[in-house]
């Protein structure tokens, strides 16, 4: 969202507490506001004079009957400091651009996670495999060592070192192959996260979209 969008947010509270000190309002109980009220912030989220984040604020402000007529009055003078750029029917509007970064953002992360994945699945299949070919060859050294031991001692001893130095190796590999399916269980984890966070991105849009929606159907509607 624009700058502006974010200024006139947040001088909402402010703008509203010092009308209220102005007026000398100090009431106990707030009483429930009249459904004009509400219809006008909407009305004025239609017009694109408040941007998304001021009206649902102000909607909630008018809903707990924390919400008058001056206090709109105020709100309009102040967000002609910062004006929030028009709205326009959600049928028509541009995506938010912050959403659309954020989700772009997390497609670029989950195409090079799954890049990573990939390259990580073929160097673990390939260190499997070299494993797998020396333990098979760390069995037949020893297998020649046993049938040559009675007749040909140092031909022995050359096949236990062969076997010894292949079964090294494997322990080594293995080290190396608990590593990457560990690193693969993160990926996953990383995956699974980026799919939530996508998920809250396009339902706050969706949110967004709807509020949008209902305020230029109330207006269209009020204005037969």
């Amino acid at each position: 969202m624009c700058g502006g969008h974010h200024i006139v947010g947040s001088i909402v509270g402010e703008v509203v507490r010092e009308s209220r000190r102005d007026h000398g309002e100090h009431r106990s109980q707030y009483e429930k506001p009249q459904p004009s009220i509400t219809q006008e912030v909407k009305l004025m989220y239609a017009r694109g004079d408040i941007d998304s984040a001021t009206y649902h604020r102000l909607l909630e402000m008018a809903r707990s009957g924390e919400l008058n007529w001056d206090d709109l009055a105020e709100i309009r003078r102040g967000a002609s400091v910062a004006p929030a750029a028009p709205t326009t029917p959600a049928a028509t509007r541009e995506r938010d651009t912050d959403i659309v970064r954020a989700l772009n953002r997390l497609y670029q992360h989950r195409t090079r996670l799954e890049a990573s994945q990939r390259e990580t699945e073929q160097v673990l299949e390939r260190l499997e495999a070299d494993a797998a070919r020396l333990r098979q060859q760390a069995e037949t050294a020893a297998e020649k060592a046993k049938a040559v031991a009675d007749t040909d001692e140092a031909s022995a001893r050359a096949y236990l070192e062969v076997r010894q130095e292949a079964l090294d190796r494997v322990q080594a590999l293995e080290e190396r192959i608990t590593a990457l399916r560990q690193d693969l269980a993160r990926i996953e984890d990383l995956r699974a996260e980026l799919a939530t966070r996508e998920a809250e991105l396009k339902a706050l849009e969706a949110r967004e979209q709807l509020a949008e929606l209902e305020a230029s159907i109330r207006e269209d509607l009020l204005q037969k």
